[in-house]
């Protein structure tokens, strides 16, 4: 059945790029476009190979090799793309991946003590990870490409750790597949790439949730204070989402007590981490949104041709359903979209069993699953109502789990992926339209 899903997504992507293509005529026949399809292909192709249950090595070291391998090569092509427009690897995304670059590499200047106390003076908290972090590793390596395969080689463990926690809910090899169907996406190969912050931020998000559950299967100790010491890691990156993390923990543990004091305070505890969320999310919208002036939001993302309520909409739309792929270029100039317009693609495919998924842990009580969906839900409407559903670096911390969830739902039963090529046809063109109306809204905008 997998090999049967990858099979029509294959042909079903190719088709959709080649439609697009047809469409944007010479936008799309540049080194971008080749990015996505590469990436694309070479995806599926991984993810065809492993589709055969029969006779493939669904180990963590199969799986770490084949994710470090691929990441790091398709990796390289990127940056080569990157210095053949730009002339250096950053990826084009300049902003904030040079803001860290500069910061950290001053500890060529001052020494690893004297630019950690630099930057605890000078930044808020929430950065003090993902630069406490570049300035260690480029302290023991002056090369920001060491930073990337440090990410790579992160990437692959989080690899394994996503791949532990799926076993714990379906055969192996649907917790495979889908660790390394995210594992593999052009996206995060680009973030592994791009100096930004977003490959040590998930890899932390990614080993709570596995620490939690070695916790709960093996009620080791070790794996406690593994999950305590990463969620207090969270903090210095972005604290509203360690809040919505310890969130979900609590509101599991309350319902495993069933009833008793420890229960009650469990509750208890969950509903202060409700409305500190809250609170936290009150003070992303009023600083994201200057005080509820939506104009000046839309002016400064550019989406100021649409009114407030339709972005707004869009916004809620993505959150549940996006982020959505961006397979044509908007300007003359190159842009790091495109790297991202292969995985987004194939995730597409997985909505309908991510949400058939949710309706399968609720209707069978699946505990064990809450943390994971409490999580995807908190987050979904964070960055729904602060309007940045749309922007893949923030919900890129849920995308994990949401590919569980999704191969989940396919193991329950989830019945367009069982059905022949033609019962399932509407699920594909539903796919294909959204792919093909978003491409049109962005490029008008």
């Amino acid at each position: 059945m997998l090999y049967k899903l990858h099979n029509n997504i294959f042909i079903v992507s190719l088709l959709t790029f080649g439609l697009i293509a047809a469409l944007a005529m010479q936008k799309a026949m540049n080194l971008m476009a080749l990015a996505s399809v590469v990436s694309l292909t070479t995806q599926l192709a991984v993810l065809l190979y492993y589709s055969h249950e029969d006779y493939v090595d669904y180990s963590d070291r199969s799986l770490f090799h084949t994710t470090f391998i691929y990441t790091f090569s398709l990796g390289i092509f990127f940056m080569l793309i990157s210095e053949y427009y730009d002339g250096d690897n950053f990826l084009f995304s300049k902003q904030d991946a040079l803001f860290y670059f500069k910061q950290s590499s001053k500890v060529w200047e001052v020494g690893l003590s004297d630019n950690i106390m630099r930057i605890m003076r000078e930044f808020e908290s929430e950065d003090w990870g993902a630069l406490f972090y570049d300035t260690i590793a480029l302290y023991l390596v002056p090369n920001k490409l060491f930073v990337n395969f440090i990410n790579t080689f992160l990437g692959a463990t989080g690899a394994v750790y996503l791949y532990r926690i799926g076993k714990c809910f379906m055969p192996y090899s649907y917790a495979f597949l889908a660790s390394l169907a995210y594992s593999t996406s052009s996206y995060i190969v680009f973030f592994n790439c791009s100096f930004l912050k977003e490959s040590i931020f998930v890899f932390f998000v990614i080993s709570v949730l596995y620490y939690h559950y070695q916790y709960v299967l093996n009620n080791s100790r070790l794996s406690l204070f593994g999950m305590i010491l990463c969620v207090g890691i969270l903090f210095f990156f972005r604290p509203a989402v360690a809040a919505f993390i310890v969130l979900s923990l609590f509101v599991y543990y309350a319902i495993k007590q069933k009833g008793n004091a420890l229960s009650l305070f469990l509750y208890g505890a969950a509903i202060i981490g409700i409305l500190l969320s809250m609170k936290l999310m009150m003070d992303t919208i009023e600083s994201n949104t200057a005080g509820g002036n939506m104009d000046a939001v839309l002016e400064d993302t550019n989406n100021s041709s649409y009114s407030a309520g339709f972005n707004l909409f869009m916004s809620f739309f993505g959150a549940f359903f996006g982020p959505f792929p961006a397979l044509i270029q908007r300007f003359e100039e190159p842009s790091y979209v495109e790297f991202l317009g292969a995985g987004l693609t194939y995730k597409l495919f997985l909505v309908g069993p991510f949400w058939y998924g949710i309706y399968a842990i609720i209707k069978n009580r699946e505990i064990e699953l809450y943390p994971l969906a409490i999580f995807i839900s908190v987050e979904m409407l964070a960055t729904g109502a602060v309007m940045a559903s749309l922007e893949l670096r923030k919900v890129i911390l849920h995308v994990p789990f949401m590919y569980i969830i999704a191969y989940y739902g396919i193991y329950k039963g989830f019945l367009p992926i069982r059905m022949s090529h033609l019962s399932a046809l509407p699920t594909y063109l539903f796919v294909v339209a959204v792919v093909l109306l978003w491409n049109v809204i962005k490029v008008k905008t």
